[in-house]
């Protein structure tokens, strides 16, 4: 609790005055960033929260649209030349399949779980772990994070977030600036 407490009020300090695209990709370009990607699109129907470990079929996956996204915003990073290190997923395959189709690689992590399909306790336990994960990252590569959009909503305090937009954050172990939000979602 006392680190959902500091969540909030981590974000409220980030502010809400994102900075624009380009400042954005300069600040992942000097590396040390975390991305929090929420997935690229995928056509919502009933059964969404379903996941089925090993049989990507019966879960709701990446439309023909959402491949595409994923794959421009890999061509993005490798175009302003963006080192990233290491890819963690929610264990949902339009997580992972994003991941893969960007970045070429995608480690799935249970914590970024989407928080409507785990109880509270847990939910709240994932999102402290992911924001433990934040302020602890330092490498000089950036950390992608690709998850569903309630994790990143309550990370950064944005109401919705569209699928295939992405938030860069910049850790500093106590605290973390929001130095912009990139949309590849719908405008």
């Amino acid at each position: 609790m006392v680190l959902l407490a500091l969540a909030c009020s981590l974000a409220i300090s980030a502010g809400h005055a994102f900075g624009d695209d380009e400042q954005a990709w300069v600040a992942l370009k000097r590396g040390g960033m975390v991305v929090l990607l929420r997935h690229t699109h995928v056509d919502m129907r009933e059964g969404i929260g379903h996941l089925a470990p090993g049989n990507c079929s019966e879960e709701v996956n990446l439309s023909a649209r959402g491949i595409e996204q994923a794959k421009r915003i890999g061509e993005a990073f490798r175009a302003h030349g963006i080192a990233v290190g290491e890819v963690l997923t929610s264990p949902y395959c339009r997580c992972i399949d994003t991941g893969k189709l960007a970045f070429g690689r995608a480690t799935p992590v249970q914590y970024l779980m989407p928080p409507g399909v785990l109880s509270e306790s847990q939910a709240n336990l994932d999102q402290e772990r992911v924001l433990q994960d934040i302020l602890e990252y330092r490498s000089s590569a950036n950390l992608v994070m690709i998850t569903h959009d309630l994790n990143i909503s309550n990370i950064v305090l944005e109401p919705s977030i569209a699928m295939g937009d992405f938030f860069v954050l910049r850790p500093n172990g106590t605290n973390f600036d929001v130095i912009g939000k990139i949309q590849f979602g719908d405008k």
